[in-house]
């Protein structure tokens, strides 16, 4: 039977990809620019035809730089959701399989990274998470946001994009509050639990306790019923007051005197300042462990007319594998409530926010300057740019170099006039031609130099330029002697190329610098 390729597949193969830069025989990717040519309509430029003649061959005769790409111009991406006012986010659950195409997580205005845990049972979004600690972070609006990590400005000067968020996993602290995140994660632990039906005629009560006998005996307010048992197994929780933030069990309910008594006395005793809050009990059941510290414990913090609206964790637990629950109370008071705890991914909330984000794509971000050495023309414009895997020069080595010149080289001398960039340089006697892309002069008369020519044919005669024949340029009409040849240091069709896009024309000055991105997706 056909199997299904999961997203983990897809993040391990981008991070296959993104370590092959930084192995010890790293793949040597190149960026190439070319095409000074104008297309037939350089507004519109014709989609890339993806043949082997095109891919293997043609793309070569423009090409008129290469830059090296090296580990630090590659990063792991993910779709950028910008927090918005009025949005109602997808909440994190451990079954939705288009998780990774939802809006689950947010960029917020500090260029912070969080998770979406509980969306306030799918009410818009009206606060922005803000903070960086290692709790689950609760907004005024109802919301439950983990923060993942901050973008930092080196980051996103070179990867943060209009549609693009970095990501990474940390393998060592680098002084970063992902980094404090990663280690206080807690694996399979119990951050949320959905409800997904409320139920009905649950009882829930909330005031000051009236008197403390002692631990375990409580007396309630004069609100309470008067019904012997009516609030057997349900919960008491401290919510505010000495004790805050105990739970315990009430085994029996004494309704002549309304006193309560729980199961197990409370570690630090509340007293008559203490507010409690009892409700329907929430019991999570799963593979965490035996102790306390390893089991998950809930409330139902919300209980409107007897519907079970809202739960709150009291602690996540851990190392749950699989795990359910259920509302339990008197039998004669409430029924119907659906609940399911949500498991967090493998390691926790934040422990790789790359694999929980679903960082599945690989952003190259290369700079290039001014004339970077000469190679990368400022007098003419560009169409096209791509990448190139493991070319090799001409001489027969892979190319290691940072930057390569990859015009054809016409050294030339006895010049007389100003070349026009695009124009035809043809040799009257090898018939060879090619598109000139600039005049490197080499001294100051500008009587000699080299002409470098992408898109250079032989006319079918096998010869290219040939040192004493003379080339004429085709607007210019320009006459020079040739004293010798070189074709581009990248030998063509060596390599692979493995991204290839026409652009509008790319128009350069002298002083300008551009940033070249490009998105490969697993």
């Amino acid at each position: 039977m056909p199997g299904t390729t999961t997203s983990n597949f897809s993040i391990n193969t981008a991070e296959q990809f993104h370590e092959s830069f930084n192995e010890a025989a790293p793949t040597l990717m190149y960026m190439f620019v070319g095409r000074t040519v104008p297309f037939a309509n350089d507004a519109s430029p014709p989609a890339v035809s993806n043949d082997v003649f095109n891919t293997s061959y043609e793309v070569y005769r423009d090409m008129v730089t290469l830059k090296r790409v090296n580990y630090t111009d590659v990063s792991h991406v993910i779709s950028r959701y910008n927090w918005t006012t009025g949005t109602v986010y997808t909440q994190y659950t451990d079954t939705n399989e288009n998780l990774f195409n939802s809006q689950y997580y947010v960029l917020s205005s500090d260029n912070n990274v969080y998770k979406c845990i509980d969306n306030n049972r799918g009410a818009a979004s009206t606060v922005e998470p803000a903070g960086i600690g290692t709790s689950i972070i609760s907004t005024a609006d109802g919301y439950r946001w983990k923060f993942m990590y901050n973008v930092t400005s080196a980051d996103a000067q070179r990867f943060l994009t209009s549609t693009n968020i970095p990501v990474k996993d940390l393998t060592a602290n680098n002084g970063s509050a992902q980094w404090v995140v990663m280690q206080a994660a807690s694996n399979g632990a119990i951050d949320h639990v959905v409800i997904s039906a409320n139920g009905a005629g649950y009882l829930s009560l909330s005031n000051n306790f009236l008197q403390v006998t002692n631990s375990t005996s409580f007396r309630l307010g004069a609100e309470a019923s008067s019904v012997d048992g009516i609030y057997n197994y349900s919960t008491v929780y401290v919510s505010s007051g000495l004790g805050a933030g105990q739970l315990r069990r009430i085994v029996r309910y004494i309704g002549i005197t309304k006193t309560v008594i729980v199961n197990n006395a409370f570690t630090i005793t509340p007293n008559t300042t203490s507010t409690y809050l009892i409700g329907p009990n929430v019991v999570i059941r799963g593979d965490s462990g035996a102790t306390i510290a390893q089991r998950a414990t809930a409330y139902v913090s919300n209980c409107v007319a007897g519907q079970v609206r809202k739960i709150t964790m009291i602690t996540p637990g851990r190392n749950y594998s699989t795990a359910n629950a259920v509302i339990i109370a008197n039998s004669s008071h409430g029924s119907g409530a659906v609940i399911q705890p949500i498991l967090s991914p493998p390691g926790g909330h934040g422990k790789n926010a790359r694999n929980e984000l679903g960082g599945r794509n690989i952003m190259i971000s290369v700079s290039m300057g001014v004339n970077e050495a000469n190679s990368y023309p400022s007098n003419n414009d560009l169409r096209m740019v791509g990448l190139l895997r493991n070319p090799k020069l001409r001489s027969g080595p892979m190319a290691n170099s940072v930057l390569i010149d990859q015009t054809s080289r016409v050294y030339v001398t006895g010049v007389l006039g100003d070349y026009r960039e695009d124009e035809v340089i043809t040799g009257s006697t090898s018939g060879a031609r090619g598109r000139l892309v600039l005049f490197a002069n080499t001294n100051t008369a500008r009587t000699q130099g080299i002409l470098k020519l992408t898109r250079v044919f032989t006319g079918g005669t096998g010869v290219f330029f040939t040192p004493g024949e003379t080339v004429v340029s085709s607007i210019t009409n320009i006459n020079a002697i040739v004293t010798s040849f070189d074709k581009p240091a990248v030998r063509e069709g060596t390599g692979e190329v493995i991204y290839i896009e026409n652009k509008t024309p790319i128009t350069r000055t002298s002083d300008q610098v551009e940033d070249y991105r490009f998105v490969v997706t697993f």
